[in-house]
């Protein structure tokens, strides 16, 4: 009687690394891209939520919030607080938010929700490459060209298009700072 040797020949382990690691060059680029897609998602979401609550504090208290997550000075912290620095603010019936916001983009960045009118932060509606005036404005610091791009074409639904002028870093709801900060995204909320 001859003994035979159970077990897997190398050829065998080889053939089944080699399908892993076929599997896995397949899958891999997907498991990113939806990484990818569920966090501009979620900063989309953030977005309609902040417009909603933005609209709610004007229709209480007739002004536009200043808010920046965790700041040290209460008064930036108004969709949260009801202080402007000096005492409570009339008509605030908040918080306008369930829990305060944060940057799953790239933590320990800057978020802000602002009004301004500032040029680099103006964002182009109408699509002639201008600024349209006062906005309040969502700015999320860190975020990439890829992410940013996806974000804009979710909100403004100009995936492969250019207006006039102006492509997607510039026109529409969504903006690319125009400075030397590349990583600055803004958001228009509401035309002021």
């Amino acid at each position: 009687m001859q003994k035979r040797n159970s077990g897997f020949t190398l050829m065998e382990v080889i053939g089944v690394l080699a399908v892993i690691s076929i599997i896995a060059a397949v899958a891999t680029p997907q498991i990113f891209q939806a990484i990818q897609d569920a966090k501009v998602t979620a900063v989309v979401q953030t977005a309609n939520d902040l417009k909603a609550a933005v609209a709610r504090y004007y229709k209480d208290t007739g002004k536009w919030p200043s808010h920046i997550p965790g700041h040290a000075n209460d008064q930036n912290r108004q969709l949260m607080i009801n202080t402007d620095g000096n005492a409570p603010i009339s008509g605030w019936d908040g918080p306008y938010l369930e829990a305060e916001l944060a940057n799953n983009l790239s933590p320990g960045s800057l978020l802000q929700v602002a009004v301004t009118s500032d040029a680099n932060y103006a964002c182009d509606l109408d699509g002639d490459g201008n600024g349209d005036g006062t906005f309040v404005t969502f700015r999320i610091d860190g975020v990439s060209d890829d992410v940013a791009e996806d974000i804009s074409h979710m909100l403004d639904k100009d995936r492969g298009m250019t207006t006039g002028t102006a492509d997607w870093r510039k026109a529409g709801r969504v903006k690319r700072y125009g400075g030397t900060h590349t990583s600055i995204l803004i958001m228009c909320l509401a035309r002021v």
